[in-house]
């Protein structure tokens, strides 16, 4: 018995771009794969569908999970949803999708885990379709809440000159520690290894002096706070730090 690719998938996500996201992928119908005679492959970012090579009755397309290995998948994700399941359609026309394209889906997730997507295959006999589904990783707000004396002083500074900051007054922390917040102008895509080096200075006499040369980047953690104008939303990541 002889098998052959009939289908390949590589998955790519931004924020755990060059790795593999934690995402375990697996037929839909288990069953109904098994009696299609096809089997299912997972290295590492590719995914292969086999077939036997003298089958000419393949299905006109088939359906796989991607079951997320931990729910920070989801909320790293856009387009990610935590209630529906993202349906993605690859016609045999259509060789790369984008999670984020996704529209409504009216699949509910499971109560005992979480589905990243579900995603359609169309195969073609005798052929080996190439695919691509990228995930975007979310974007948000990185705001800065500085404690310590003279941290309303304190600037935030990019080491390449492109991100630019806005200081945004003093909030009292939950244990009623005044801290100094300035943010980022621009929502910036999550990363494993976010490749943006920010400093903290305090400016001086003789030129800003460097407090903190390298800011931490940002957890898996989001809020939504209001808009500077009071319209609408945006999703902020919090990250403090203490100066002394």
């Amino acid at each position: 018995m002889t098998w052959g690719a009939v289908a390949q998938l590589r998955l790519e996500h931004d924020y755990y771009a060059p790795n593999m996201p934690p995402v375990t992928v697996r037929p839909t119908d288990p069953a109904g794969f098994d009696k299609e005679g096809l089997l299912l492959r997972q290295m590492g970012p590719r995914i292969l569908i086999l077939a036997e090579e003298d089958n000419t009755e393949l299905p006109e397309a088939v359906s796989l999970d991607l079951d997320v290995q931990n729910t920070d998948v989801i909320a790293l994700t856009d387009g990610a949803d935590w209630t529906h399941i993202p349906q993605i359609g690859l016609p045999e026309h259509l060789d790369h999708a984008v999670l984020s394209a996704a529209g409504p889906s009216d699949v509910p997730q499971p109560p005992s885990s979480r589905k990243l997507a579900q995603v359609s295959i169309g195969l073609v006999p005798g052929s080996l379709r190439r695919m691509t589904l990228r995930c975007e990783a979310l974007a948000s707000y990185w705001a800065y809440h500085v404690t310590g004396p003279g941290s309303d002083e304190v600037i935030i500074e990019d080491a390449e000159g492109e991100i630019e900051f806005d200081p945004l007054g003093s909030v009292d922390l939950p244990d009623g520690t005044p801290a100094h917040v300035i943010r980022t102008r621009s929502p910036l895509p999550a990363r494993a290894r976010p490749l943006q080096r920010f400093s903290l200075s305090r400016p001086g006499p003789f030129g800003p002096r460097t407090l903190i040369p390298v800011l931490p980047a940002p957890q898996a953690v989001f809020t939504t706070v209001t808009a500077p104008d009071g319209a609408g939303a945006l999703i902020q990541s919090d990250i403090y730090v203490s100066i002394f």
